[in-house]
């Protein structure tokens, strides 16, 4: 029987092979971070954000969630930053949530038994029309 390869995604199998360090992690051991942590990423995401995108676009009140997933890289690096989910219509919501995400510079990576790997993250982002 053969056992599931070094992926990041659970244990290595048999035991007898190693984690892929080139790929993409999707459970490690310390996730990535934005530089300063939780709060710093807050406050760059209540910053960076338009808010009103939603409003400038015509949106009725309500509530519009947009799941944005990207990679973090080795060096801190992002990329890939695709939406998961939005509602439907958008009301440009989605393509602000990627557009923040990109802008969010170099985060601290993901570490797997002590080595910086690969992850995707995910981030929740909420707009509110009142």
């Amino acid at each position: 029987m053969k056992g599931i390869s070094g992926n990041g995604k659970g244990p290595g199998g048999t035991g007898n092979s190693a984690p892929d360090y080139e790929g993409e992690f999707l459970s490690v051991q310390v996730e990535a971070t934005y530089p300063g942590g939780a709060a710093n990423w807050k406050k760059y995401l209540e910053r960076g954000l338009r808010s009103q995108v939603a409003v400038e676009n015509g949106a009725p009140v309500g509530l519009y969630t947009v799941v944005v997933s990207f990679l973090v890289a080795k060096d801190g690096s992002t990329s890939e930053v695709k939406v998961v989910s939005a509602p439907d219509p958008d009301y440009g919501t989605a393509a602000e949530a990627v557009r923040v995400i990109e802008r969010s510079g170099k985060w601290n990576p993901a570490i797997q038994n002590g080595r910086p790997v690969i992850y995707r993250e995910k981030q929740r982002i909420t707009f509110k029309v009142e």
